[in-house]
């Protein structure tokens, strides 16, 4: 059976042709033009980013907090400091600031995922542990959006929620067709490549449940624990004959693997 992959379960079971389809394509490259040209001018002001990554993080705040439909631009404003038209240089409407957390938090990572698909030369195993590294350091890098858009699901407008699912769709697609391969090539152990899939991302995701920024691990040395410790569990087994040293070193190194991850909970 042809396992999925990003280009034919991007819509699920609508043919990619519908007009359906095209409408949400194209309302994806609606926003991403939007909010990358915004960026862009943005990007040789240092200052103007800065109040824009602030303008993010206090409405998420303030959309967990009140909850998006109660929460007007003036609240925005006043919570920043800056008067309402001020925050017109960055935003049209709250709508557009949701729009780049979605941004941020789903339909980025896809888009990072993908060009990881078509890089060349690199193995199952390469391609799992760069995303799953990428991934947990871009997410605990962005402070409490990550958590916050978790919990904003439910209040996420209609015209906005289908990106918000096609991005995280994308991200399930490349998993499940990263483990697929390395099932298929020997790399990976046989397992079910879409509960695997699902352990893999939970186990990412969680990381932004209890990391703290004054804790003694970096995001990078956290993403490296939590790589090694999905890959160990996919690794196909070398089906040497088991003698007592190789069940030491097995041993021996799943202790490291759990003292690794109390240190990081400490």
């Amino acid at each position: 059976m042809k396992e999925p992959t990003l280009s034919n379960t991007t819509h699920g079971a609508r043919n990619p042709g519908e007009p359906a389809a095209i409408g949400l394509q194209e309302k994806t490259s609606e926003w991403s033009a939007a909010l990358r040209a915004r960026e862009t001018k943005l990007a040789t002001n240092p200052r103007k980013e800065l109040v824009r990554e602030q303008l993010i993080d206090i409405a998420a705040e303030l959309f967990d907090k009140k909850g998006y439909v109660q929460t007007s631009i003036n609240d925005i404003a006043k919570a920043l400091g800056l008067g309402r038209s001020a925050v017109y240089h960055y935003f049209r409407n709250k709508e557009e600031i949701l729009a780049a957390l979605v941004e941020a938090e789903a339909l980025t990572p896809s888009h990072l995922l993908q060009e990881l698909i078509e890089e060349t030369g690199l193995s199952a195993t390469e391609r799992l542990r760069r995303a799953v590294v990428d991934g947990i350091v871009r997410r605990l890098s962005s402070g409490a959006r990550f958590i916050l858009l978790s919990r904003l699901e439910t209040q996420i407008p209609e015209e906005l929620g289908p990106l918000y699912n096609l991005g995280r769709r994308h991200i399930y697609d490349f998993y499940v067709r990263c483990i697929s391969e390395g099932i298929a090539n020997g790399e990976f152990r046989e397992v079910d490549p879409k509960i695997a899939a699902f352990a893999v991302i939970g186990m990412a995701n969680w990381t932004s449940r209890w990391y703290s920024p004054n804790g003694l691990k970096t995001p990078a040395e956290i993403a490296d624990v939590i790589a090694d410790l999905a890959l160990q569990g996919l690794k196909a087994s070398s089906n040497q004959p088991c003698d007592s040293e190789g069940v030491r070193r097995t041993i021996d190194g799943l202790r490291q693997q759990i003292d690794a991850l109390e240190n990081l909970l400490k």
